[in-house]
């Protein structure tokens, strides 16, 4: 019983020691940087071993040596190697290996010479070694597009990373948005890019990124005509009377825009681009300033506020905005309060709350420095403006 018990224990012993060299031998096989050679040392060892097993030691035991001097020559560097690799780490300034990244000197530097061509090469060289990598992909499309002017093939570079990227989202995004910039820019085609960027709110539904793409959308159509304008449009310098300065009756005129019709453009564009907070903004500036309706212009700050994909900077904005103007409009200083307060309440962490309790502090101040408005009524028949 007693022999069976021992050579059970052997059994075991044996077993975690081939289990403990499986797992050490599979870890250096894996960070090595010569498996071949690995795997060669594994197999002199192996076999100086089995002679060190076979020679009798009381016969010749000048043999043994040699065995010992074969492992120490082959596994001595490596093992010195391994166990002072903390302490030169330490002065070399770390010992992690450093991730292979790919390099795009090469084409940049051909596409500096104007060789365009050779530049894509060089890119294409890169992509290869490191598939759907972003900068690769975009530098390939900017120098199809900026420098050889082929739309078309920057077109197809782009979307082909968007139907094949795992990547980051942010990623597809600059994409879309860069795609974007080079139809309206040099296709000159507006509901190209406004496609484009329409599938960004397909893609990412809900999100801060379609949030943005709207945004964009919603002034897509003014800048694409400002974009017209100062392409075929002359401007020519009519000569004017000298010297006007000097006349005693000389008058400024000021041109100013008729709040009405300003409010019937902004709220035109709100019609068909629900989600522009950039015109909604102003829109309840004009209301508060223009009309003295605080009240519109709070129901205008409140549909910004409420907005869930937005920023925290851009809502406690807004925010500090509505207590703007209860303190400016109003003298409400209530109602002032209350606004700042949703910024610590909402953001209770952070700059941003810390400014609101600053400005709370401050209030009765602001207030006493405020000054009423005179109130200004709009004519009847444009009051269906402000509904």
């Amino acid at each position: 019983m007693h022999h069976l018990l021992a050579s059970a224990t052997d059994w075991i012993c044996w077993l975690l020691v081939l289990v403990l060299t499986g797992a050490c031998g599979f870890w250096a096989y894996e960070r090595s940087d010569d498996r071949r050679a690995l795997v060669r040392r594994w197999i002199i060892s192996g076999v100086m071993l089995l002679i060190m097993a076979a020679i009798p030691i009381r016969k010749v035991p000048f043999l043994i040596i040699l065995p010992y001097l074969v492992l120490a020559f082959i596994w001595i560097p490596t093992l010195t190697r391994v166990a002072l690799k903390p302490l030169t780490g330490a002065f070399e300034g770390g010992y992690d290996e450093a991730v292979p990244k790919p390099f795009y000197f090469l084409a940049e530097g051909q596409r500096r010479k104007g060789h365009y061509q050779e530049a894509i090469a060089e890119v294409r060289k890169q992509l290869e070694l490191f598939p759907g990598d972003f900068e690769g992909t975009l530098k390939l499309a900017a120098i199809q597009m900026e420098d050889l002017k082929d739309l078309a093939a920057a077109e197809a570079t782009l979307n082909e990373f968007i139907a094949s990227s795992g990547g980051e989202p942010k990623n597809v995004i600059s994409a879309l948005h860069a795609l974007a910039d080079w139809q309206l820019q040099f296709g000159h085609d507006g509901a190209a890019a406004q496609a484009t960027l329409e599938r960004v709110a397909q893609l990412y539904p809900g999100t801060s990124f379609a949030h943005a793409a709207a945004q964009r959308l919603a002034h897509l159509g003014s800048a694409d005509e400002t974009r017209r304008v100062r392409e075929h449009s002359r401007f020519t310098v009519t000569p004017r009377e000298r010297d006007i300065g000097l006349r005693r009756d000389a008058t400024v005129v000021a041109a100013s825009a008729d709040p009405t019709v300003l409010a019937g453009e902004y709220v035109k564009q709100l019609d068909l681009h629900p989600s522009d907070t950039d015109t909604r903004e102003k829109l309840a500036v004009l209301y508060a300033e223009s009309f003295q309706r605080l009240d519109l212009a709070a129901a205008q700050l409140e549909q910004l506020i409420a907005l869930p994909a937005e920023s925290s900077k851009h809502v406690a904005r807004w925010l500090n905005l509505l207590a703007t103007l209860h303190i400016k409009m109003a003298q409400d200083v209530e109602a002032a309060e209350n606004a700042l307060r949703r910024i610590v309440s909402r953001f209770p962490d952070g700059a941003l709350a810390t400014v609101a309790l600053r400005r709370l502090a401050t209030l009765p101040a602001e207030t006493k420095g405020a000054q009423i408005t005179a109130t200004k009524t709009l004519p009847s028949a444009n009051l269906n403006i402000l509904q």
